[in-house]
């Protein structure tokens, strides 16, 4: 069920050496290297990776993205699960500039992406096409010696983006290329990539089938909910998904529902999709569940029904009290402390207090959630032995009717 995740990261800096960006690499292992055999499976494992599993504020801060795509990216409606404030898409060097294709890089200006070129050695026809659509033109100076660079950049005269210096190894390269009016650089002078790696539970591909299924079906909101539900380790994937969209709409999300009306079922059904190309599942479908996700889930389902038995008239208490249960969890889930983790998801305060401190009284019923699940502890006073059996007696069949 779990496997490790790993992201390289290298640095692009403008010319007075400030960091401005940074260009996220593929990589299979902690060695700072990659065998890629399919750009568009590399590049939809680094969206997960950077977007997903570790996080864009983790990943990049307020630093902008570069991200390499391929022809079948970029006319894949997958590409819309980035956010263009965010990214700039680096055209790999692969990519020929068809009319379609022309016409579809028009159309991701129009949205608002930037994009680069990648690897620009000569001024070739299919080359010259995809300037005139792109920000920031990229020279590779592992294959364009420093005396030939006058000549390069002669036939680029009238493009009107930046140029970025890659694979600048030495000074000499700096000094020259910021003489020559290049306003990016990045390379091993700078910096080596480094690779930032995270140990994460591996989804189901018959959850994320379930999903897009009922995205597609136009199922409604309170099918896809009990979907999430079912589903903990994916719900926090929703979680870190919406980072992006919290950040723009300055409001913290206080349920998986709001989590869905917030994110959209556009973007819900891409990510799923890219979620599914990105997951390796060597041994087929086949893996058992994981009893923390089964755990989490059974806390979320006790503590809802907490609330709605508790305080019937506050239905947002129970969709708070919900994502405690499954937030209890998410320092087991994950490998990592929730110190690290709850902070830099976009949860209400509460929830927060909730799972970190045991404050409120959402943080009180996690108290008494948690008492339930070993019969020596004592259960805290003030609560119907009764009404508590059966709660958890519901939570458990509706527990394995989704796990069916």
């Amino acid at each position: 069920m779990y496997s490790t995740h790993y992201l390289g990261r290298q640095p692009i800096v403008d010319a007075r050496e400030n960091l401005v960006g940074y260009e996220l690499l593929f990589r299979s292992s902690p060695v700072n290297a990659a065998h890629v055999v399919d750009d568009f499976a590399a590049t939809a494992t680094v969206i997960r990776h950077a977007f997903v599993d570790l996080g864009v504020a983790e990943v990049l801060g307020d630093r902008l993205g570069y991200i390499n795509v391929d022809e079948q990216l970029l006319m894949s409606d997958l590409i819309n699960v980035l956010p263009h404030d965010t990214v700039v898409l680096e055209i790999l060097e692969t990519v020929r500039a068809t009319p379609a294709l022309l016409v579809r890089l028009a159309e991701l200006r129009q949205r608002g992406f930037r994009m680069a070129l990648d690897d620009l050695v000569s001024l070739t026809s299919d080359k010259r096409a995809l300037l005139d659509y792109v920000d920031i033109a990229k020279v590779d100076l592992s294959q364009v010696a420093l005396g030939a660079l006058p000549a390069l950049l002669q036939s680029l005269e009238g493009f009107r983006g930046s140029l970025l210096a890659e694979k600048v190894d030495n000074p000499e390269q700096f000094e020259t290329c910021r003489e020559f009016g290049f306003k990016l650089f990045q390379g091993y002078f700078f910096a080596h990539p480094t690779v930032i790696h995270s140990r994460q539970v591996r989804p189901k591909v018959s959850v994320l089938l379930r999903l897009l299924g009922l995205i597609l079906s136009d199922a409604e909101t309170d099918a896809l909910e009990e979907a999430f539900k079912s589903a903990p380790d994916i719900a926090l994937m929703l979680l870190r998904l919406t980072s992006t969209a919290v950040m723009a709409d300055k409001s913290a999300v206080t349920s998986i529902r709001q989590a869905i009306l917030l994110l959209g079922r556009d973007k819900i059904k891409r990510w799923t999709l890219l979620l599914m190309f990105a997951t390796a599942t060597p041994q087929g479908d086949k893996v058992r569940h994981n009893p923390l996700l089964e755990l989490a889930a059974m806390r979320g389902r006790i503590m809802e029904r907490l609330a709605q038995s508790l305080r019937p008239e506050a239905p947002q208490l129970a969709e708070q009290a919900f994502m405690v249960g499954i937030l209890s969890l998410v320092d087991a889930l994950m490998l990592r402390p929730k110190t690290e983790l709850i902070p830099q998801l976009p949860v209400d305060q509460i929830i927060k207090d909730a799972v970190l401190d045991g404050r409120h009284i959402l943080g009180e019923w996690l108290k008494v959630t948690v008492s339930l699940e070993d019969e020596n502890t004592v259960q805290p006073a003030g609560y119907d032995a009764e009404l508590l059996t059966r709660i958890e007696t519901e939570s458990l069949d509706w527990v394995k009717r989704m796990w069916a």
